[in-house]
């Protein structure tokens, strides 16, 4: 069954003030029809903060119109959040209860111990259960921001790695991460730089001068930045279970969706500042593509098709991907598959045999 997406396409035809991607954006959320949506309900609005030397982020101007209109819309609260560490953060990147308009909350609380457990049913390798975020479950309706963006994990980050990785606590997503496999190191390659202790988001690598790295697997989160920042490529992930880390973003995502009852969930991505990797990384890399819009939807399936059918390799700007990066026009696999190596459709599948949606849709443009 095909649905329906709103999209407000990033370049203007004329340089008119309300022609621009910011006037598009409050004509698509006026198209919304918010008030069936918001009325009487606490939403919580899931999106990625950042963190680090990152500033590629969803600009705040867009989550405050986007609150301005669910409150407008008759919302009983609304609010936005992230991991505790990224709302800790927030402020770095222009994120503030003034500039949003709305309190920016730890989606599992100040230590990231506030959540419910869910059976995964039937068990998925090793993948028994997921500890799913206090705040979010508490919410009456979600919508589900996400920045699209590419990943060295999965091959990309959308609406489903928002809720699979950030509406769930460290516990889970170091049990989807290890569906990959683990971490060999080559000592003859090693050179003891400290380079992947140094680039650790989780600091879960230690570096002793003229020792060989060591990892603690119980902080690990098999992220693969030490992985892809080796100058002497001496780790690498043993498993090569990308496909069975999708698989397991797709369970979790289906169980987050499993407890918002049908109408209260809502899609929007985010085709801007389009870069290699994900905010997790914590830094801003040159842009893959120009700029292409906004999408809004009810379909999490529909929404990722959309958002990848538009990230096209022709358009990639000369000189945005590192060196060692390569990729062929005449290939026909995703743009992001060919810089990663993953498919990036495999969540997408998963997500449909779930039942969470269809990968057929149409477009409504907002002009």
């Amino acid at each position: 069954m095909s649905s329906e997406l709103l999209f407000a396409k990033y370049p203007s035809a004329v340089l008119e003030a309300g022609k621009s991607i910011g006037a598009k954006w409050l004509r698509l959320l006026d198209q919304l029809q918010l008030s069936s949506f918001a009325q009487d309900k606490r939403i919580a609005i899931k999106m990625h903060l950042g963190g680090g030397y990152g500033f590629s982020t969803i600009h705040p101007y867009l989550v405050r119109q986007l609150v301005s209109k669910l409150k407008q819309a008759g919302a009983a609260e609304v609010f936005v959040c992230d991991g505790p560490t990224a709302v800790r953060n927030a402020v770095e990147r222009g994120y503030t209860t003034e500039t949003l308009g709305c309190q920016i909350v730890p989606v599992a609380g100040t230590c990231d111990k506030y959540f419910y457990r869910r059976k995964i049913d039937p068990p998925f390798r090793g993948l028994e259960e997921v500890e799913l975020a206090g705040e979010i479950v508490d919410a009456d309706a979600l919508v589900d921001f996400a920045h699209i963006k590419g990943h060295g994990c999965c091959g990309f980050g959308g609406a489903s790695k928002n809720l699979s990785m950030g509406a769930v606590v460290h516990s889970t997503r170091r049990k989807l991460h290890q569906l990959e496999g683990g971490i060999d190191r080559d000592d003859e390659r090693c050179n003891r730089c400290g380079v992947c202790a140094a680039h650790c988001p989780s600091n879960a690598i230690t570096c002793t001068p003229g020792e060989p790295p060591e990892f603690n697997f119980h902080e690990c989160k098999f992220c693969q930045h030490c992985v892809l920042v080796c100058p002497q490529k001496a780790l690498s992930m043993s498993g090569g279970g990308y496909e069975a880390f999708q698989q397991g973003m797709a369970r979790t995502t289906a169980e987050v969706l499993k407890t918002f009852a049908p109408g209260n969930v809502l899609f929007i991505s985010l085709l801007k500042d389009i870069t290699i990797f994900c905010d997790c990384w914590c830094m801003t890399t040159p842009s893959l593509v120009p700029d292409i819009g906004i999408l809004a939807g009810r379909d999490i399936v529909a929404i990722e098709s959309a958002a990848l059918d538009m990230i096209k390799t022709e358009h990639l700007i000369p000189g945005s991907l590192p060196e060692k990066y390569q990729v062929d026009p005449a290939d026909r696999r995703h743009l992001f598959e060919q810089v990663h190596g993953k498919d990036p459709f495999v969540v997408l599948r998963a997500l449909q045999q779930l039942g969470c949606g269809s990968p057929e849709y149409t477009l409504r443009e907002i002009d």
